[in-house]
């Protein structure tokens, strides 16, 4: 199922979820090693082996997760069309290998790049939990240098910063020493600005910036150089990852309200972060219930943490659309309470005003397991109606009729578009 996700909440919150650390890795620092128990798929990589050749993309993911699985053949197109300008892939899970390869094998083509499975979680111990994610799918590049350049979804801005970290090494032309200078000043810009080095320092770094922009005709060809708006994204990314972290430690309200006042000035149109709070509160209380309700901690919590999540009011249609699917397909949920599954997707479905087919979908099937069959037939009919992606719109046709046919109706899909 596809989710599209609100970029900024995927970067600040579904991604960027708090570690419990005193102190997190920084981007620029040095890459963790890849501690693999065993590769799935392709051939092995070693970091230290390509240090200074290539550019390597690893994400985490895991067969249960729905976005993950949405993201796959996103990150095949990407190894496809990035191939040829060094860069490689690999995808790590902590499951089981008898729970990955048969996975793996199923998707065939549409996951067409390394996999791999996790040694006792210590390649996810040094990029997960370094720097302060809990959140998958998750991606990390390292560049040529072995250094972590950027972390984030992969569906978000993965793309975007290949393509400037390739330029950036001269991948495309690489007697252009000029462009790959550029390149690496920018890089050391964008640095700069996240940890809100002296304004001075930023200002000289921006006047070298714009005169190599206008020499090079543009230091990434097709793209307005803007660097007045990416120091202030940058740094307000990089504030907004210290709140996280500090809210995750528990840290007082006063220290948060001086992180808020910080960020204030640098946020997006629209980003209130009354709605991150709520947000934040929303993804650490489901992550808890996740844990809970899978085994991984103990289960005594289960009736606590889902009567705090029944209390829940929010407008993120995205996190709640998603988590209305996890509690109904997640199959390492031992015991669905399809009561709090109804009510998350009845939320997303109140807050995208009945016009997003994927929660169209997950309304319909929290209205099915719940024995509210015509309601549900309904609501399909309509994600059939409004989804465009001719695979995805055949699948919905083929469980619309389906449940058609359990309840006994005479209608078929060749009624819908």
């Amino acid at each position: 199922m596809k989710i599209d996700f609100f970029p900024l909440l995927v970067a600040l919150a579904l991604l960027l979820a708090a570690s419990h650390r005193s102190s997190a890795a920084q981007i620029g620092d040095p890459a963790a090693p890849l501690q693999i128990a065993e590769w799935i798929k392709g051939e092995a990589v070693s970091l230290e082996a390509v240090k200074g050749k290539k550019i390597v993309v690893v994400e985490f993911w895991a067969t249960w997760c729905g976005p993950c699985k949405d993201s796959i053949p996103h990150l095949t197109g990407l190894a496809k069309k990035f191939a040829g300008r060094g860069v490689v892939f690999v995808g790590v899970s902590d499951e089981d290998s008898a729970k990955v390869r048969p996975f793996v094998d199923q998707m065939g083509a549409k996951m067409d790049y390394a996999v791999a499975v996790d040694n006792n979680r210590q390649t996810s111990d040094g990029y997960m939990k370094a720097y302060g994610q809990n959140g998958i799918p998750c991606a990390f590049i390292v560049d040529r240098a072995g250094r972590v350049a950027w972390v984030g979804h992969p569906q978000g801005d993965l793309e975007k910063e290949l393509e400037k970290l390739a330029s950036a090494y001269g991948v495309d032309n690489p007697a252009d020493s000029k462009r790959a200078e550029a390149g690496k000043l920018l890089r050391d810009f964008t640095e700069a600005a996240a940890s809100g080095a002296d304004a001075a320092l930023l200002d000289a770094m921006a006047e070298k910036l714009r005169a190599l922009d206008q020499q090079l005709d543009g230091i990434e060809p097709g793209r307005k150089l803007d660097l007045a708006e990416l120091r202030r994204s940058v740094r307000f990314q990089s504030l907004m990852r210290a709140y996280q972290r500090a809210a995750a430690m528990g840290k007082s309200a006063a220290e948060l309200a001086g992180l808020e006042l910080e960020a204030a000035p640098l946020a997006p149109a629209g980003f209130k972060f009354g709605d991150y709070r709520d947000h934040l509160g929303l993804q650490r209380t489901f992550q808890a219930y996740y844990r809970a309700v899978t085994g991984r901690d103990p289960a005594a919590r289960v009736e606590e943490l889902a009567r705090r999540l029944e209390l829940v009011e929010s407008a993120d249609v995205d996190a709640q659309n998603e988590i209305a699917w996890t509690l109904l397909t997640d199959e390492n949920i031992k015991t669905r309470n399809a009561k709090l599954a109804l009510k998350f997707a009845q939320a997303a479905f109140a807050a995208s005003g009945g016009k997003n087919p994927d929660v169209l979908e997950t309304y319909a099937r929290a209205l099915f397991v719940t024995g509210r069959m015509d309601e549900g037939l309904k609501y399909l009919e309509q994600a059939v109606v409004l989804t465009t992606e001719s695979a995805k719109k055949n699948e919905l046709r083929r469980d619309l009729e389906r449940y058609q046919t359990r309840l006994g109706t005479n209608a078929t899909s060749s009624s819908y578009p």
